[in-house]
């Protein structure tokens, strides 16, 4: 009897190792997940009111408006070069590829110094040419708005965004815009309704400073430090048809560097500046949007106290800016680069402002009338 239960149990062990077998063979493979390529996009640009040196570069999406969340970026800490220039890599970990509408964010911190732009002299008394310190334009901050898009392959396609004060000016009404207009989605913008955003931006900050802007797009203006001549005529000869407005617009961003800092640092004053032109945009974004008269928007208290603050520092930019031109004009011929820059002149006195609802862009998906 032993015998038997003891053949029994061992044929019982044997069947339940070769079911064990049997089950390690039968057993599904499972393959570990394929790792997550990040996306990257390159851009690049420079920082120009003349050069901003050592100062901070932080990328965010348009729809971040309080441009709280920085997209992360190789390397981490973005800064510009002795030139202005700077170049980072956005790296989006989930691997989706990075579209839509950005704005770069340029701002003076600690270390930062500024290229005097002015004729003969910035405000605070630094030469031409030479840096003016740290303790003068920490703070200041410029903007930029861009498109990024992928091609064919889904593979990004690199930007090249330059920020200024016209681009930091035209950002701020693009964001009035955007403010009014509660139906668009900035993310899922297509890069034409973006564009329609930057060309009515353009239109209207080029009426608050006398400036006919009508057919132009400040974002495709390559505005340049006015001390580099090699930049200056470069600029110029791309523009072609459109060199005047280079012309303009450079030496306007430039004049910019001689406005009155009394009991202020230039820093301070340019970025009050750009604040109170931010002030009478936003009123004509939103009178436009709403169907209101322009005269009769442009009698808000705020709007009035803006323009008259903006008035007399018109005068002082126009009178620059002819002095830069002829600077500019003479340090090419001393450089020997055989390029006129044809004067243009900026008005002391800006005409009334005149925006008629026709010319005003409805971008895609948009109902309102900016």
């Amino acid at each position: 009897m032993k015998k038997i239960v003891r053949a029994t149990l061992a044929a019982s062990i044997a069947l339940a190792l070769t079911a064990c077998n049997n089950d390690k063979k039968d057993a599904p493979v499972i393959e570990p997940p394929a790792p997550v390529v990040p996306a990257t996009l390159d851009i690049s640009g420079a920082a120009v009111k003349g050069a901003l040196i050592g100062a901070k570069v932080q990328i965010y999406r348009a729809s971040d408006v309080a441009l709280a969340t920085p997209l992360t970026t190789e390397p981490a800490d973005v800064q510009t070069d002795e030139n202005g220039d700077y170049t980072a890599t956005v790296v989006d970990a989930s691997g989706n590829a990075i579209v839509g509408a950005l704005v770069v964010t340029i701002t003076a911190d600690g270390d930062t110094v500024m290229r005097c732009d002015a004729a003969v002299v910035c405000a605070d008394g630094t030469p031409r040419g030479e840096n003016i310190p740290n303790e003068e334009i920490a703070g200041i901050s410029m903007s930029t708005l861009t498109f990024a898009a992928v091609d064919a392959d889904g593979d990004s396609i690199a930007i090249d965004a330059d920020a200024n004060t016209f681009t930091t000016m035209a950002t701020d009404a693009v964001f009035a815009q955007l403010a009014i207009n509660t139906n668009l989605d900035i993310d899922n913008l297509s890069v034409e309704g973006v564009v329609a955003l930057q060309k009515n931006a353009s239109l209207i900050v080029g009426e608050i400073l006398g400036i006919d802007l009508s057919t132009t797009n400040i974002y495709d203006i390559k505005i340049v430090d006015s001390t580099d001549t090699v930049a200056v005529a470069a600029a110029a000869t791309e523009a072609g048809d459109s060199a005047n407005v280079t012309t303009q617009l450079t030496s306007f961003n430039a004049a910019l560097a001689v406005l009155d800092t009394t009991d202020s640092t230039i820093s301070q004053t340019i970025n009050n500046y750009v604040q109170t032109v931010a002030v009478v945009s936003t009123t004509l974004v939103d009178a436009l949007a709403e169907g209101t008269d322009i005269a009769i928007a442009l009698t808000d208290p705020d709007a009035v106290t803006a323009l008259a603050v903006l008035a007399p520092a018109q005068t002082a930019i126009s009178d620059e800016a002819t002095t830069i031109q002829q600077t500019v004009q003479q340090d090419l011929i001393d450089d020997g680069i055989d390029i006129v820059i044809e004067p243009v002149v900026i008005p002391a006195t800006v005409p009334p402002i005149e925006i008629d609802l026709g010319d005003i862009i409805v971008p895609t998906g948009a109902t309102g009338g900016t």
